[in-house]
């Protein structure tokens, strides 16, 4: 395990937005809970129309419910009404991001839980400041990071950036996650392709399960994803 890294803890991100990387955040908590574990969540950048539910956000409220917690702003510290990158936010309104201090905020988190689950915003290269992306910010909290992927025309290519853009900025990557959710390529083709030519492997494929994610453990591989 690379030096200063979590053990168990990951950091899921995406291919894109609105991708499923809460579906499969949510899920993965749930499973791991049904495993015996204590585990905390994390949302530290969200963006959009406020929740009202005692988080900013919708996918803090998903993770905390998954969880069984209700730490509101403490698990989602940094939300912005502006629906875009922080960075995008920061140019608009003058409010500087502070990637630190969530960092800090995750290493509070870390000690009062077994085992982190902490999504991104977005995808690997969204823009948190001028030279600071997601991957700096997985990477600076010392997590390995679960690319979750579509199955559209098109996902190669992204799986493959992503998990290069990851690499490029020294996070390391677990492995990638299917969300069979378009129509497009059928998981064969997929994990043929991605077997031959990444070296990360492909831990699970999620058909599409309408918002249901309770037999999620089914399609992951849980020991590699916890094992690292």
């Amino acid at each position: 395990m690379p030096r200063g890294e979590s053990a168990n803890s990951v950091f899921v991100t995406g291919t894109d937005t609105d991708i499923g990387k809460t579906f499969v955040a949510a899920g993965l908590v749930a499973l791991l809970r049904d495993m015996g574990l204590d585990v905390g969540v994390m949302k530290p950048y969200s963006a959009g129309a406020r929740e009202g539910r005692g988080h900013p956000s919708a996918d803090a409220h998903v993770l905390a419910r998954a969880a069984g917690v209700d730490a509101g702003e403490e698990i989602n510290p940094a939300h912005q009404d502006l629906a875009a990158p922080p960075y995008v936010d920061y140019l608009e309104t003058g409010r500087r991001p502070d990637p630190a201090r969530l960092v800090e905020q995750y290493r509070h988190l870390a000690k009062l839980h077994e085992v982190m689950v902490v999504e991104g915003m977005g995808g690997s290269m969204v823009p948190i400041l001028e030279n600071y992306y997601m991957a700096d910010l997985a990477r600076d909290m010392g997590l390995p990071v679960l690319v979750v992927s579509g199955n559209r025309v098109g996902s190669i290519n992204h799986v493959v950036m992503t998990v290069n853009s990851c690499r490029s900025r020294g996070a390391r990557v677990l492995g990638v996650v299917l969300n069979m959710i378009h129509d497009g390529y059928d998981e064969r083709t997929m994990r043929r392709c991605l077997d031959g030519i990444l070296d990360a492997p492909v831990l699970g494929a999620v058909p599409r399960m309408d918002g249901d994610n309770a037999g999620l453990g089914r399609y992951l591989d849980v020991k590699s994803i916890l094992t690292g």
